[in-house]
């Protein structure tokens, strides 16, 4: 894992995350754009089991409803299947799973000096996943 605050590498010690229903609003803040960088193979170790969970949720949901979604355009596939559908990754990502990614890695840092504070693209290139956001100090 890399982290990048304003395209420069950093610890991830720097950083807290807002948990919050505000996520997403800066209000007076100035954005900060930071990146991610995960393999797959540490995005599957990071939060595969999240993933399944809230995927059998919403196939559930889905039944039930008669209703569809983005994990039904994947056909409910497992996580490493979901790389090959980059757009539906990139919404559930946003949608579910983006709050759960940065609480496991910036577990409440004490001494953090920036709080992302939202996800705005989650791209795919060749096996690395790339996170793009916005934090403030």
């Amino acid at each position: 894992m890399k982290i990048l605050l304003e395209h420069i590498e950093t610890s991830k010690d720097n950083f807290n995350f807002n948990d919050g229903l505000n996520f997403g609003r800066f209000y007076n803040h100035e954005k900060i754009p930071f990146e991610i960088y995960f393999s797959k193979k540490e995005i599957i170790e990071l939060i595969e089991k999240e993933y399944e969970k809230i995927r059998d949720e919403i196939k559930n949901d889905d039944r039930l409803n008669n209703d569809s979604s983005d994990f039904s355009n994947t056909k409910y596939c497992s996580l490493s299947e979901l790389f090959n559908y980059e757009s539906d990754f990139e919404a559930i990502i946003i949608t579910f799973l983006d709050k759960i990614i940065y609480g496991k890695i910036f577990n409440e840092n004490k001494n953090f000096k920036y709080i992302i504070n939202s996800t705005s693209s989650i791209k795919i290139k060749d096996d690395i996943i790339i996170i793009k956001g916005n934090a403030y100090e």
